[in-house]
Order: C-alpha cells, then structure tokens, then sequence
C-alpha cells in the first residue's frame, strides 16, 4: 500500500510535468490526453487491487509511459532520459524486483522500437537523433541498474518482510496489562521472524513449566510443612524414648560391668584351680611311680626271700647229711652232732623266718599292687579332673574375654545412644528449620505464579 501510494504521488508529478512540457513545446492536447488516459489506468487498478502485484504492474507502467511522455514531448532531449533511472530508483519503494524488472523491460522496448521508428521518419523520438549505438548504451546502463536495484530489492524486501514479521509478533505480545507468548497462530517466513517466534515459543514453554513448578512448588511446599510438623512430633517422641533407652542403657552398662568384674575373678580363680589340679595331678603321679617303686621292691624281697627259703632248705638236708654222718663216728663225731643239730634248728628256723617274710611280702605286695592299682586310678582321676579343670578354666576365660567384649561392646551401643539421642535433638532442630524455610519458600513460589501470571499461555 504505501508503495502504491508513492508511485500514484510519482505519477501526479509527472503527469504536472508532462502538462507543462506539452504547454512548452505545443504540444498541450497529446500531454493532456496521455495524462487523463495514463491517470485513469493509474486510479483503477489502485482502486481494483491496491497492494497487489497487478497494482503495482500498472502502476510502473503508467510511471514508464509518463516517463516516454516526457521524452516525446521534449524531443528526445537527452536530460529527459534521468527519469528512467527516477523511475528505476522509486521502483524500490515496492521492495519488489518484478516491477523493476518490468519497468526495465518497459523502457528498453521503448528505447529500441522509438529509435526504430524515429529513424523511420514516423515522428517519434528517443533521442534527438536516431543512434542504436547510444542506444544501446543507455539500455547497457539500465540494466547495470535494474540489476543492482534488484539485488537490494530482494535484500530490503527480505529485511522489510523480517522487520514485518518482528512487529506483528511483538505486537501480539501485547494482551491488556499481560504478555501474549502464545504465537502458534502467526506464520513468520523470515530468519529474524523465525528466531523471534521460537524464542517465544521456548518463552511459552518455559513460563508454562515455571507456573507448573510454581504450583508443584507450592503444593510441595505445603506437603513438606505437614510432613515436617509430624515429624518434628514424632522427632520429640523418638528423642523421648532415646533418652530413657540412654539410662537403661547406662543401668545395663553398669550391670555388664559387674558382671565382666565377678567373671574376671571367676577366671582368675579357674585358673588357680587349675593350677592346683595340674600340681595334685603331679603329686597323683608321682605316688603312683613311688608305688610302682615299692611293687618292684617288695617283688625283688620276695626273691630274696625265695633264696633264704632254699638256702635253709639245703642247710637243712646239709645238717641232716651231718647228723647222719656224725652218729655213723659214734664219740668222735659227737660234738659234730650237736653242731649239725644246732645248724639243723637254724636252718629251720630261718626256713620259718623266710615263709613268714615270704607271706608278709607276699601280702605286701598284693596290697602294693592294689595300692598302685588304686594310685592308677587316683592319677586317671586327678587327670580327668585336671583335664576338666582346664576345660572350665578355658570356658572361663572365653566368658570372661565375651564379658569385656560385652562390655565394650554394650559401652560404645551406649555411646551411639548417646550420639543418637543427640542427633535426634539436632534433627529436632533441622524440622524446625525445615518447616521454616519450607513455609519461606511457599511464599517465594506464590510470589513466582503471582510473577508469571502476568504471561498468557
């Protein structure tokens, strides 16, 4: 529109211009018809399509056509020809090549079929005088022109159609006193309108997941406050329980200690009955080896005995051999008589002696023998009861090392009680901090959707 509202201004001047060089040169009458007719092909096709491409192909036409008015009417003059490249520059206003591409075409035909005609002798000019050659370079320069006027027209129509693009979309934000950020319903062609319209479209979505997460926040918030007043209550419970759990913890603490301490001496006495058992059962030894000693002995005396019994035995048929001998030499052998009888009654006397020697050892040895037998069995006893006592002795030192292990153990259970109770309380304290800032934050996320609520999704 404001380009057709440019050229329609172009045209009115150039239609003056085209009146007043036909009142200089006499030639009003075809100034004034080709201006009325050109006028009105001007005001029709604003009035049938304005904005449009059919508009604004009329119009640069009308605009050429005035523009080779003005070279008729002046005779060709060569200053006359500066309006085509008016013409070509005022084109940019549609930011649009197709006019001036259509104009420079409009204008070479013009140059060509007027220089044509006028070397012809029809009346009509182009130049002062019929020249192909200087025509040719006028169109030279037109199209040098046409073709840089294109480029930027390609390039500001581009930039024109971006910054377009930029005020509808930033217009669209606006919506009363809030922001509009959804653009879905507006179609951008551009880089910049693109960017622009994605920006916003990351705008949209970021602003609907912030009022999301505020009210998750909130909500959240709220939860977190529940949840932290019963657990500040259950908090205070638990520091309760800990507490007492603490004392019977330290009542049980005192009571593993004692008991470590009456098992301590428990294991010292074990160990010193030990002792003891280990020392009868050495003693318990060594009468069973006295024992076996005296057995041996009492064995040996028996023999020895047996020697005496046989050694009387034979000094008994010895005497009696005498006696014999000695009654068979009458006188002379009478005092040999009384030897071999003296002789014979020792012999039997010490045969006597030796049975009964032989019956006490035999008697001695029988009881040695039961004596070691028993000795035997008091040194299997003291030996399962050494064995036994050890065995207790090692069961009271496992029981007194589990009593100091039970008792450190039960020591650090209520060290950890202690620390526990104590965290219990600084956790007491986090809930309440807790609740604080969750409170805190509530009101930071209400003041966050109060924030985004300005923004219209």
């Amino acid at each position: 529109m404001l380009g057709d509202r440019v050229i329609l201004a172009a045209i009115g001047l150039s239609s003056l211009a085209a009146i007043a060089l036909g009142l200089q040169f006499v030639d009003s009458m075809l100034a004034l018809t080709a201006v009325l007719l050109l006028g009105a092909v001007a005001a029709v096709a604003y009035a049938l399509a304005p904005g449009t491409l059919a508009s604004r192909l009329v119009l640069s036409f009308v605009q050429v056509s005035l523009v080779a008015l003005h070279i008729q009417l002046a005779r060709g003059m060569l200053e006359f020809h500066f309006g085509v490249f008016v013409t070509l520059a005022l084109l940019l206003v549609y930011l649009d090549w197709r006019p001036i591409v259509w104009a420079a075409a409009l204008f070479a035909v013009h140059h060509v079929v007027f220089d044509r005609l006028q070397a012809a002798g029809v009346g009509l000019y182009c130049i002062t005088a019929p020249d192909l050659g200087q025509v040719m370079l006028h169109a030279l320069y037109v199209v040098i022109q046409t073709v840089l006027e294109v480029i930027l027209a390609v390039k500001m129509g581009r930039t024109a159609q971006e910054s377009s693009e930029l005020r509808r979309l930033t217009a669209s934000l606006a919506h009363g006193d809030r922001i509009m950020l959804d653009m879905s319903r507006l179609s951008v062609h551009t880089p910049g309108g693109r960017a622009l319209k994605e920006a916003l479209d990351r705008m949209h979505q970021t602003v609907a997941t912030v009022q999301q997460a505020a009210a998750g926040m909130a909500v959240a918030c709220e939860e977190i406050a529940s949840g932290a007043q019963d657990l500040s209550v259950r908090t205070e419970h638990a520091a309760g329980s800990l507490q007492a759990t603490s004392a019977s913890m330290e009542q049980l603490t005192g009571t593993v200690g004692q008991t470590a301490a009456a098992s301590a001496e428990a294991n010292t006495l074990a160990v010193s009955a030990a002792g003891v058992a280990r020392r009868g059962g050495d003693v318990v030894g060594e009468v069973v080896r006295t024992m076996r000693d005296i057995n041996e002995g009492s064995a040996r005396i028996a023999d020895i005995t047996g020697v005496i019994d046989s050694i009387a035995f034979q000094t008994n048929i010895l005497a009696l051999n005498a006696a014999v001998e000695a009654a068979r030499a009458g006188e002379q052998g009478r005092g040999f008589a009384v030897v071999a009888t003296e002789v014979r009654g020792l012999a039997q006397r010490s045969a006597r002696a030796a049975r009964e020697i032989s019956g006490l050892i035999g008697a001695s040895v029988q009881k040695a023998s039961q004596g070691g037998q028993l000795a035997d069995d008091a040194g299997r006893t003291m030996a399962e009861i050494v064995g036994s006592v050890q065995r207790v002795s090692a069961m009271m030192g496992e029981i007194h090392t589990a009593a100091r292990d039970q008792s450190s153990g039960i020591a650090q259970v209520n060290q950890s009680v202690g620390q526990l109770d104590q965290m219990t309380q600084q956790n007491a304290a986090l809930v309440e901090e807790s609740a604080a800032a969750a409170a805190t934050l509530k009101g930071q996320a209400d003041r966050l959707a109060e924030a985004v609520a300005v923004f219209v999704l």
